[in-house]
């Protein structure tokens, strides 16, 4: 067998010889001729054997149509075939990549030792971010947290195709400087993949919390809600590649660097905006003190109120319906100092503004609760169904602040005319003459030393050992109600505001604050909530003696023998001042006792309807 010499001389008599055999034997006899006659460099012979396709034959990625006869005489090159008929699942992946669809790149472009490429010893990692730097600068990346960590072995960092893909990178464009749906989803999705992993984020000393804390935010509700492109997501903060500690000046966390960040979204802020907590842990004492504190005191709020009210609540329950059931069982019908056609008389007891007020009220209340509870519960499907039934995040978060705006209306008119209650003659010196009288009078919301003897007396007469209280114009549960609308208006409004308009807000408090009222905002909605839907329905509507609707907020009269009944010391004193004949009016029309009961009973089994949802939610969601 010749020994074929590397000069070109011996290479030039060798093909003589070939030649002259070709002719003789014909085209049939150049299958026998073997490439590395020719290719017989070390990178076609031996470290090609070694390769990851050293065991495969030459032919089966270069293909001479007319024979090889043809090629050895310089008439025709071998043309390369597709790398696709043995790495097939990878084509079909990369004929959708960006840089095949975009610059027409091959596989040789990037996998350019094709001929010697051997199975990598080292960090692959290393080696992916050595092929992407060909192209891609890598002065940013590589001593970004990601790429510097990389490059210095850590197999947990991320590298360029953990987050772009390996073969089946996407080709995304910024609307507006920010990620379109499709892109935001993807990079939120892949950093959360490995932001989540308890193992690997311990491993590298961070928080393996760090997900849970930004879905915990207003940023993360929305974006798990399905609406990435209304909220600021993973990249849109710590953007492409400068993935930089905070203490670092080149990082875009930095402080000096962050209100610019934060600008992309929220033009026009004061710097201190840039204070808020992007991944808040308000369990953690030590870092967020005063998130802690508002937490922990939300939590004591609603411990305390339901914990009061809804034994209150019971108690008077079962006092009302075994009373109740006694008297049916003795065939007992309560006395009545009235004749039948006196005690069905109307009497007066709210206006028609008064009653039209509570009508925007339960309705503006309904819209807050319908669209702002899927935020709270995100992560449940019927949040999902909600937020898509009112076409979106973006429309949810227009109604809601519509119908707070209707109930900041409902507030600003409820203190005029607690003003007007105190000073009816204006605010001159003789005007407010007697105004603390009408403060701590019998038609005044304002607690009195009365109501705690009530409050007293009722509670002797849960156990049985007591009368039922006597009660004017208003009871202490009524008064506790309406001051409840007050602390919830500074506290579930003002943060609500604040929410609203955080821009703003920025030149009157630091973003820290903004934190503390997402806390309050949510935790007050949830007091609202459940308050409106269990002890309020129950005292006003679900008691017993009332069940299953009290109509009187809708036509605005009750009768005589009710008013006698359960507010005796105000029937005893309208007939002393001679005021109760003012008070009897008509019966109400047909269509308004119509529409009492239809709005009545539709908002009643809504909010108990809502009730065992938000209770669902909490003990199974």
């Amino acid at each position: 067998m010749w020994r074929i010499s590397s000069t070109r001389a011996a290479k030039g008599i060798f093909l003589a010889f070939l030649l002259a055999a070709l002719a003789v034997s014909g085209p049939a006899s150049s299958a026998a001729v073997n490439c590395v006659d020719c290719h017989d460099s070390k990178k076609f012979t031996t470290l090609h054997r070694e390769s990851v396709h050293g065991n495969i034959g030459c032919i089966a990625c270069h293909r001479v149509s007319g024979g090889l006869d043809r090629h050895v005489l310089k008439k025709e090159k071998p043309v390369l075939i597709s790398c696709g008929q043995c790495h097939s699942e990878i084509e079909r992946a990369y004929r959708n990549d960006v840089h095949y669809l975009k610059e027409g790149l091959g596989c040789d472009d990037c996998h350019v030792q094709i001929h010697t490429f051997k199975p990598r010893k080292d960090n692959i990692k290393k080696a992916v971010i050595r092929s992407c730097t060909r192209c891609h600068s890598g002065d940013v990346y590589v001593k970004s947290g990601h790429g510097a960590a990389v490059m210095a072995g850590n197999l947990d960092s991320a590298t360029c195709s953990d987050c772009h893909g390996l073969h089946d990178t996407k080709a995304y464009h910024r609307s507006g400087g920010r990620y379109t749906l499709e892109a935001r989803e993807l990079y939120n999705k892949t950093c959360k993949s490995c932001h989540s992993d308890r193992e690997i984020m311990l491993r590298n000393n961070i928080s393996p919390q760090i997900v849970k804390y930004y879905e915990e935010t207003y940023h993360g509700k929305v974006e798990d809600l399905g609406y990435p492109t209304s909220v600021a997501g993973c990249a849109d903060c710590h953007t492409d590649h400068n993935i930089l500690p905070p203490s670092d000046p080149a990082s875009i966390l930095n402080p000096r660097n962050l209100i610019k960040n934060c600008s992309k979204c929220h033009a026009g802020i004061h710097p201190r905006f840039a204070e808020y907590k992007a991944h808040p842990d308000y369990r953690d004492v030590k870092k967020y003190p005063l998130l802690y504190i508002s937490f922990v005191a939300m939590a004591g709020l609603l411990l305390v109120v339901f914990t009061f009210y809804w034994t209150h609540t019971l108690l008077w329950w079962r006092k009302v319906y075994w009373e109740k059931h006694r008297l049916e069982e003795m065939g007992i019908k309560l006395e009545s100092p009235f004749t039948h056609e006196e005690g069905v008389q109307e009497i007066k007891r709210f206006k028609t503004r008064d009653r039209i007020m509570h009508l925007f009220l339960v309705l503006s209340f309904f819209g807050l609760v319908i669209t702002g509870f899927p935020l709270k519960y995100h992560d449940t499907l019927w949040a999902k169904l909600l937020i898509q039934a009112m076409g979106g995040a973006h429309n949810a978060g227009f109604y809601h602040r519509v119908a707070a705006t209707v109930l900041i209306v409902l507030f600003l008119v409820t203190l005029a005319r607690c003003l007007h209650f105190l000073f009816p003659k204006g605010l001159g010196k003789k005007a407010r003459k007697g105004w603390v009288g009408r403060l701590f009078g019998p038609d005044s919301l304002m607690p009195n030393a009365n109501d705690w003897r009530q409050f007293k007396q009722m509670v002797r007469w849960f156990f049985n050992k007591g009368d039922y209280p006597k009660f004017d114009r208003w009871t202490y549960w009524e008064k506790f109600d309406f001051f409840a609308v007050f602390w919830g208006m500074v506290v579930i409004g003002g943060s609500g505001i604040t929410l609203w308009a955080p821009e703003m807000a920025s030149y009157v408090y630091p973003g820290w604050v903004f934190n503390i009222a997402s806390i309050l905002h949510s935790e007050e909605a949830l007091l609202a909530a459940l308050f409106i839907f269990t002890v309020h329905f129950f005292n006003t509507h679900l008691i017993p003696t009332r069940f299953p609707l009290d109509p009187v907020i809708f036509t605005g009269s009750y009768k005589l023998e009710e008013l006698w009944r359960f507010r005796s010391l105000e029937y005893e004193r309208l007939v002393k001042e001679g005021k109760l004949d003012g008070l009897k009016i008509e019966h109400p029309s047909i269509s308004l006792k119509l529409f009492a009961a239809m709005f009545g009973h539709a908002s009643l089994w809504l909010g108990i309807l809502f009730t065992l949802i938000l209770l669902w939610t909490f003990f199974y969601g």
